[in-house]
């Protein structure tokens, strides 16, 4: 429940070390009086959707998929907000993203994620076939001199793998993904010490949310709704009652686990191995941070949940739920993440509610703004970034 970077429209864009840890002073500035949220018109127009799609969706890095879910010879079917584009891991394991349109009639070349291992591609209208990486190999009833295959490869997207995870920029000209990162993702990389990349998806869920991406977002980074919305998880969190996603005891922006638990689950306590390595801080504590635009990480001393968002419109977004354990944990006899992510999916099924009561609400015509509060700092903190980020990056 926090952001990237703590940024205002006239703050520097230098990255904060600790993003979940520092003081948003432009936060602290505003107190005296409130603070205005979004305005309705950003949470449901179309316009307003069609230029994040092309400033921030389509101009930056998406957060795609979890590497370890695309096996060699494997592809998956990624909706960009509203542009589908191809992952694929070729036999030699190298990952290529490609726009999912073939380069003869414009068909799509896959509606459906594919577990095969034979290395190519092939459309189901005239029977075009690509390699993985894009080169066409096969026109099937046209010779040699009636196609120049070398020149017709499937459009490239530009791909990234950080620590398991698979980026994309379907930008002409990508920002580096480091300077993406460096601006974007700083709680992430404070995650680093819990060596993402070797952790393993066992369960994944879905669900198709009525709500603007910010919505759900903004609900992410504060607990006020903690104390009424969940009831179980306050019980595993204490903190969490005083209507605060930061302990203001811990720098480092955690929160301890009830009775020193280690787990998200109704006791904050598993049966389930801790994660290879951690401390005996971090085995108590929960971590939670945003990688804008589009995904949330949250960490427990047995797991690690990845939440990503993929925008259909101003109020449909559809969130997957990826849970990751090492993968000793997985393979182990009688492995049973269940009290993990029956408890998460509660919890998730709670926010999902109250946000689409959001959804409903900010689209009436007499909704202008809302207003934010102290305790709403890290809302304040992503409706800044955000509102920064679109003035100045541009596809």
């Amino acid at each position: 429940m926090c952001d990237t970077e703590r940024l205002s429209n006239n703050a520097s864009t230098a990255p904060v070390p600790d993003g979940r840890a520092a003081v948003s002073s432009h936060a602290e500035d505003l107190m005296a009086t409130p603070v205005p949220t979004l305005a309705g018109t950003e949470y449901t127009s179309h316009e307003v959707f069609e230029r994040e799609r092309r400033h921030l969706f389509h101009g930056g890095w998406f957060l795609a998929l979890r590497a370890d879910t695309l096996a060699r010879g494997n592809r998956r079917v990624i909706d960009v907000a509203g542009e589908s584009i191809l992952v694929a891991r070729d036999l030699d394991g190298t990952l290529h993203a490609h726009a999912n349109v073939c380069r003869h009639r414009g068909a799509r070349l896959c509606e459906h994620d594919s577990d095969s291992t034979q290395g190519s591609l092939m459309c189901p209208y005239h029977a075009w076939t690509y390699a993985l990486d894009g080169r066409l190999i096969a026109t099937p009833h046209l010779d040699a001199e009636e196609v120049d295959k070398e020149a017709l490869s499937l459009w490239s997207i530009a791909v990234a793998e950080w620590h398991g995870f698979v980026f994309v920029s379907l930008a002409a000209d990508p920002v580096p993904f480091d300077e993406w990162m460096q601006r974007h993702g700083q709680e992430l990389l404070a995650l680093e010490r819990y060596d993402l990349g070797n952790l393993r998806v066992a369960v994944t869920t879905r669900a198709e949310v009525r709500a603007n991406w910010k919505v759900i977002v903004e609900n992410y980074q504060e607990c006020l709704h903690c104390p009424r919305v969940h009831p179980e998880l306050v019980e595993v969190v204490p903190t969490y009652r005083g209507g605060i996603v930061q302990d203001p005891a811990r720098p480092d922006g955690g929160v301890t686990l009830r009775g020193g638990g280690n787990s998200f689950s109704r006791t904050g306590w598993s049966s389930l191995p801790l994660l290879p390595g951690i401390g005996d801080e971090d085995a108590s504590s929960y971590y939670g941070c945003t990688m804008f635009p589009n995904a949330f990480v949250d960490v427990t001393g047995t797991s690690v949940v990845v939440t990503t968002m993929y925008p259909q419109g101003p109020d449909h977004t559809t969130v997957v739920a990826e849970y990751l354990f090492a993968p000793d944990t997985i393979a182990a006899d009688g492995f049973d993440p269940s009290e993990v992510v029956d408890f998460s999916e509660l919890v998730a099924a709670q926010d999902f509610g109250v946000c689409e009561r959001v959804q409903r609400g900010v689209s009436s015509t007499r909704f202008t703004h809302g207003v934010l509060t102290p305790k709403d700092d890290w809302v304040i903190s992503f409706v800044d970034h955000y509102r920064a980020t679109m003035a100045r990056d541009r596809p």
